[in-house]
């Protein structure tokens, strides 16, 4: 443990030593900024992943709480076993971990600049609309049925219009597989499931749903019955109040009130190769996992939405849209682990409010199913976007076109946290309100380790907890330099002195 510690300072110290320049340049909207080479006790570098307060993401470093510190010298590093390296166990002594993080921070933060891209890379269009759009809606031809707990089996087994209403506190309506041509108009309808969803759209089926007056679907299956050992149980498992399946086209339409409670797992789910869209009526969404998940392409046009779930509040696999041409619906998540999550998401109109326990709005994978075809993108194009998050607030595994319409960011600075963190491309349109309280991180190699290195000293927990001078989550903080030194060593030597004194000591 010993000789992993000191290896893994000797590292840092040789990375930062290969990386530092004197001066580091950033363009920026046309606009270029020259950083001086920081100085021990001079600005930090950049609060974890960027930090929110010059415009380049600097800011300033705090005075040191223990004096001053000779000219050409590193901070005393606090007290340790005579002879013996701390015992880390996952953590490091605060005084140790504060200074390190801040000088690393302060000689390393000024390389972590980005430029932002002259155009924005290509917006990729998902899916809007399938063909069940195109049904026509004969409200006056339709067929009636009635749930209630005598008559809660409802399937669909050919085309037409079916006008469903009632309560029933266990059952089912379920569209055959394979059958197009079908129009469920819902209509003051309550009806709760405990085996398999309430409303069930089977492979290769055409659907649209017509929601009209209150409507309420409640998914309360068996959460377990998912991993069962019975594979008849484990199949029979939909894990959702609206399960459509892959293959089937599915618009959700109407201009009534629908809630959606999926209580064993997704409030929504759509399948492979299965377009989901959302245009019109106003859903609620309450879920233990995802509110709305799709394995495919995902498409909120218009109405308004509201998500409140415990891990992602709207997923899709491919392409994730809300709103087309300037226009959408209102969609707001009350709380969410992500928000909003897809390979490439496109925001091009109406309002989004998300609230987020992580990242707001995150262009991934986790299984990078389409990283071969399409490039990960967060694309807004004519949306309001106001996003508090704790994690990052827009994080793209590729690029950020930010082109039209407007952002507030609101989130977490520190700890490898950003208000904006990419990798590919960054672009900001002269016409983009962007108002972003929580900095910018990006894939720079050493750049952006060096704003990462600053924040690990001071957080409680992840390189170590901090001294009793400092408060929790605060950055490294230095000892003020001495001015009146007429010559001071370089980086090299810095890091040279300090591991010198550091095992020198008894």
């Amino acid at each position: 443990m010993k000789k992993k510690w000191i290896a893994a300072f000797c590292a840092a110290a040789v990375l930062c030593a290969a990386t530092v320049p004197a001066l580091a340049e950033t363009t920026t909207n046309s606009t270029t900024t020259t950083a001086p080479q920081q100085q021990m006790g001079g600005p930090m570098g950049q609060m974890g992943r960027g930090g929110p307060g010059g415009q380049m993401g600097q800011m300033p470093g705090g005075n040191g709480q223990t004096g001053q510190m000779p000219s050409g010298e590193m901070p005393q590093m606090g007290e340790m076993p005579s002879g013996e390296m701390p015992q880390m166990n996952g953590q490091m002594p605060g005084g140790m971990g504060g200074q390190m993080g801040g000088m690393m921070g302060g000689e390393m933060g000024g390389m972590g600049q980005y430029t932002t891209a002259d155009s924005p890379s290509e917006v990729v269009s998902g899916e809007t609309t399938n063909s069940a759009a195109d049904l026509t809606v004969n409200r006056a031809a339709a067929t009636k049925i009635t749930v209630s707990d005598t008559n809660s089996d409802i399937k669909i087994t050919q085309s037409g219009t079916y006008l469903i209403t009632g309560k029933a506190a266990d059952g089912n309506i379920t569209v055959k597989k394979g059958v197009t041509g079908v129009v469920l108009i819902l209509e003051d309808l309550d009806l709760t499931s405990t085996t398999g969803a309430p409303l069930s759209i089977n492979k290769e089926s055409q659907v649209k749903v017509v929601i009209s007056g209150t409507v309420k679907l409640t998914d309360n299956e068996n959460p377990d019955d998912e991993d069962s050992t019975d594979a008849a149980v484990a199949d029979a498992f939909d894990g959702a109040a609206i399960k459509v399946k892959a293959g089937a086209d599915c618009v959700i339409t109407g201009n009534g009130k629908l809630t959606v409670n999926g209580n064993a797992k997704n409030g929504i789910k759509s399948g492979d190769e299965t377009v989901l869209v959302i245009d019109g009526p106003t859903v609620t969404v309450n879920a233990a996992n995802d509110g709305i998940n799709g394995n495919y392409d995902v498409a909120l046009l218009s109405g308004a939405v509201t998500v409140s779930a415990g891990d992602d509040a709207i997923h899709a696999d491919r392409i994730l849209t809300l709103g087309k041409d300037g226009s959408g619906p209102d969609v707001t998540v009350s709380q969410s682990t992500e928000g909003l999550e897809g390979t490439v998401v496109n925001l091009a109109g109406g309002t989004v409010t998300i609230n987020a326990s992580d990242d707001a709005i995150n262009a991934a994978n986790s299984d990078d199913l389409f990283a071969d075809t399409l490039t990960y993108a967060i694309n807004v194009t004519g949306a309001a976007v106001t996003i508090n998050s704790r994690g990052d607030g827009l994080d793209s595994n590729g690029d950020i076109n930010l082109i039209s319409g407007s952002a507030v960011i609101n989130s977490a600075y520190n700890g490898g946290e950003a208000g904006i963190d990419f990798v590919g491309s960054y672009y900001v349109s002269e016409d983009f309100d962007l108002t972003n309280n929580g900095g910018v991180a990006f894939d720079a190699g050493m750049g952006g380790m060096g704003g990462q290195m600053g924040g690990m000293g001071g957080m409680n927990g992840q390189m170590g907890q901090n001294g009793p001078d400092r408060q929790e989550g605060q950055m490294g903080q230095n000892a003020p330099m001495d001015t009146t030194s007429q010559a001071q060593p370089n980086f090299f030597q810095r890091i040279a002195n300090w591991f010198s004194n550091l095992f020198s000591k008894k």
